[in-house]
Order: structure tokens, then sequence, then C-alpha cells
């Protein structure tokens, strides 16, 4: 893809007027209809209205990722850029019996070169990152890149045209180099525990638990598409899914891949199409990282815990590290540029015609240290916490969050909240991880009859209301359950002591 001389100098800022305007002049349509005959003077060149088929321009980011006590990322290729553009010779649907008209009136007057056609514009924005400046002279031409197809031969006597023939395609193509991000764009996060989630469902299987997280610029998160396109993890043995179950992901499905390599193993599990998302719905205004500029504040899309569940774990203490790899595709480019698709008219492309499609692919290959991982993996500790004739409502659910933040924790608690069943999140930074409580608040109500004695033989008796509460408590904590043990036993102490003195215990 060449730019020709025929592309007028900036004088000024790129803007989106100045740049539809310069394109205009240099197809000097003015304001010509677009069904009109297109016009070409003796030495000009052929300008044809057809369509692409495709258009698309992708990015490619490798790196590499130690998960462990000794954690490390680093990136592993330069990053590779492609513009792509397809154009069939179909005679129909994208090259056209217009284009076709445009062609031959083009070269019965004198068009030249005869074998090459101006079929459409590529305007780039943001580019400065990338060695397209050089390469293209984007600097000359408003970021404008005209689209050129070669043209075959004209027909003979008895010869098919081949721009109808629809047997042949015309593929453009260039290759660029972007600049690699500041921050790198991708991570990985795995560890392990011994159940699945606060719901613990006492089943005895290992859960190893992954996380991928995509880090874009706060001008290119929102609304951007990303999703885990491929996750594989080279597995120990030939294994039956009967033992495996993947938790979370949407609707992502297990597979194992007995052809696939790692590293000189053979096999291993895959699965796909998971969907990555903002962290938080107010991310982007309250909680990106504040830079110099606004392009690099960063927020982050997380595909949330992906849970693999293990019914027969044997096999992972014989290994020392599990290895795989994560990739990651976004409808941005990672470099920071843009494009539009302009037609043969300079105009945008129809909304019904295919449009220009931009994707960033970021692959990383992963090591997870095993040994680390089972010495820091999550443990989670559980009590129940019963009080009799203690009667569920708003005030004891108070209750149990002041005994928490008196206790240091920052605490969620769902508003208006019914006290006969609701769930309490709580956390504390305990050295470098935090110690999480899960708390889910249960009981019920009821009517009880007291009976007084008092001298002389009288017995009064009373009608009350009291009821039962039920509090089980969830902790975790990477490496150690003493802390959540010790956590969890002083909230029993206070809440002892504040229900002791409710009336309905007298």
């Amino acid at each position: 893809m060449d730019v020709s001389e025929d592309i007028p100098s900036a004088s000024a800022r790129w803007t989106p007027g100045r740049l539809l305007a310069g394109i205009r002049r240099i197809l000097g349509f003015g304001v010509m209809r677009a069904s009109a005959p297109l016009r070409s003077n003796s030495g000009q060149p052929i300008r044809a209205r057809a369509w692409l088929e495709s258009a698309k321009i992708e990015e490619r980011y490798q790196y590499s990722q130690e998960i462990s006590l000794n954690a490390d990322v680093r990136q592993v290729k330069d990053p590779a850029g492609e513009i792509k553009l397809v154009l069939p010779y179909d005679g129909e649907k994208y090259f056209t019996r217009q284009a076709h008209r445009d062609v031959s009136a083009a070269r019965n007057g004198g068009a030249a070169p005869a074998d090459e056609a101006l079929v459409g514009f590529l305007a780039l924005n943001g580019y400065e990152k990338t060695d397209l400046v050089g390469t293209l002279g984007l600097q000359n031409t408003y970021g404008s890149v005209p689209i050129r197809i070669r043209l075959p031969s004209p027909p003979g006597a008895d010869e098919d045209d081949q721009l109808l023939a629809d047997r042949s395609a015309c593929v453009v193509s260039h290759e660029y180099r972007p600049e690699a991000p500041k921050v790198v764009p991708f991570y990985i996060d795995v560890e392990l525990d011994d159940s699945g989630t606060a719901d613990i469902d006492f089943k005895p299987d290992l859960r190893l638990r992954m996380s991928v997280s995509l880090h874009l610029p706060r001008s290119q998160a929102e609304g951007a598409e990303a999703e885990v396109s491929k996750v594989f993890l080279s597995w120990p043995t030939h294994t039956s899914l009967r033992s495996l179950k993947l938790l979370g992901g949407g609707q992502a499905r297990l597979r194992y891949n007995p052809e696939q390599d790692h590293e000189g193993r053979k096999g291993g599990l895959e699965w796909s199409g998971v969907p990555l998302t903002l962290e938080d719905a107010e991310l982007i205004a309250g909680r990106a990282r504040k830079t110099e500029s606004p392009d690099d504040d960063i927020v982050t899309l997380s595909s949330g815990w992906m849970t693999l569940s293990i019914s027969k774990p044997g096999e992972l203490y014989q290994r020392e590290t599990l290895g795989g790899s994560v990739e990651v595709t976004v409808n941005r480019l990672l470099s920071g540029m843009d494009a539009r698709l302009f037609d043969a008219t300079g105009k945008p492309c129809r909304p019904r015609r295919p449009g220009l499609k931009l994707k960033s692919t970021v692959t990383t290959e992963f090591s997870f240290s095993l040994d680390d991982a089972f010495a820091r993996r999550t443990l989670r500790p559980y009590q129940l916490l019963y009080f009799d004739e203690v009667v569920p409502s708003e005030m004891r659910i108070a209750d149990i969050v002041t005994a928490l933040r008196n206790r240091g924790f920052a605490v969620r608690a769902p508003h208006d909240a019914n006290p006969e069943n609701c769930r309490i999140a709580a956390e504390l930074l305990h050295g470098p991880d935090w110690l999480r409580l899960d708390i889910h608040v249960s009981g019920e109500q009821h009517k009880t009859r007291r009976e007084r004695s008092v001298q002389g033989g009288m017995t009064y008796r009373t009608a009350v209301d009291s009821g039962e509460l039920r509090i089980d408590v969830y902790g975790s904590l990477r490496a150690d359950c003493e802390p959540v043990v010790r956590e969890i036993n002083a909230l029993r102490r206070a809440l002892r002591e504040r229900f002791d003195r409710l009336p309905a215990r007298r």
C-alpha cells in the first residue's frame, strides 16, 4: 500500500470535516451524485465505485507471565500490526457492475495507469505511536490513505472478463509496527483453594481459580467489547471431563484437546468466549488511575473468576508448575490508533455495507507455581453463631455491622435488608492480603409465654415476642486460617455481650 502524489499536503490540524473535504477534492467529485457517471481525464487515475468485502486493522501483542511468589510479566515479542483489505472481483455485490462501467469508461478516456483503480480511502487518526508516519507518508496526507487495487488486463476476444468472473480477489495488506503500551495491558491471576465460594458445598474438590484483566486507557474503555477468546491449560495427564467442572465464565464450555502442544507436552484443557466487563459501573469516572494525560488514565476490564473444580487432583501434587496460555481480543487498537473507511465518492461507507473492523489480540504464556500456590492457597474456616431468644430485627443487623467495624473491618451491608435473611460482607487488610468474612444472617420470630411467681402464691403469665438468630460466618485468607478464626471468635464474643442484655433474654 503506497501513497501517491495526488494526496494534498496538510497545512492544518486533522479534523473530520477537513479530511472529508480533502478526500472529495482529491476525487474531484464535488457535489456530483454518486449514481452519476464518473469523469476521468486523460492521464488521471481510475476511480471505481466498488465495495470492500472486508477491511480490518489488527494489532498483536505477546507477553509472558510467571505466577509465583517471584511474579514477573514481560514482553516476549515486538508488537505487530496489519492493515488488510479484500475486494473480490465478483461483478455483483462487491466489484459491482457500476464499478465495472467506471473502469471501462476511464480506460476508454485514457486514464493512467490502466492496471490500477482507486476504490476508497482509509482515514487514520492517532497513528503517532506506529511507524505508519514514515512508511505511508501520513504527515503530508491528513492521515488519509488511498485504497488502490490491481486490475486484470482487459479481456480479449472470446475471453472472460476477470473483473466479473468471480474467480479471484484483490488483497491489499500492509504490515506496521505499533509501540508497546506504557502499561502492560494484560494480567492473569491464578490461585488454589479447598472450596469454591462462600456458599460452601462441603465437597472435597480442589478449586483452581483464574481471572483475566485487561487494562485500557479510559478514552478507549467505554463501549469496548472484549473477551477471553481462548484459555489453554496444560494438563498433567489425559483426563476425563467427568472429574472436572468449569464454574463461572458465562457460557464457556470445558473441553480437552489432546493435540495442543505447550513446552513439549501435548494435551490440555480449553475454554473460550468469556466476556470482559468493567469491574465497577463507576470505574471510568471514579476509580481510574489518574495520570498527566487523560489518554493515560487506566481502567480495568475483568473476566471475574473462572473456577475449575477438580474432584481428583492427585496429578497436580506431582507437578511443580502448571503452564498454559490465555488470549484476549478487544475491538480497539492498543496503539491508540483509530480509523474510518470512505468509499470512492469520498463518503463514509454505508451502514449496510461491511464496515471497518479494529482488533487487538493479546496473548500471554503463563507458568503457575503449584508449590507456591499450595503454600498460599486460600483457606476458608467456617463457624455457626446461634443465639436463642434473640428477635431478628434491623437493630440486630446494626449490632453485627457495629461489631465488625469496631474490629476495623470495612463492611458492605445491603440497605433495607430483611433481618430474617440477609448477607453482610466484610474485609480487613491483613499484611499483603485481604481477610474476608461473608456473613449470612437468618432467623425467625415467634411468641413465647413467661411466668413469674411472687410471694403469696400468685403467678403472672405474660406473652412476649421472642425468636432465634442464626449467623453463618465464612472466612477466607491466603495461607493462614488462624487470623480468620480469631476474628470470628472476637465477633462471637462481641455479639454475645450485646445480645445477653436484650429484654427477650431476661
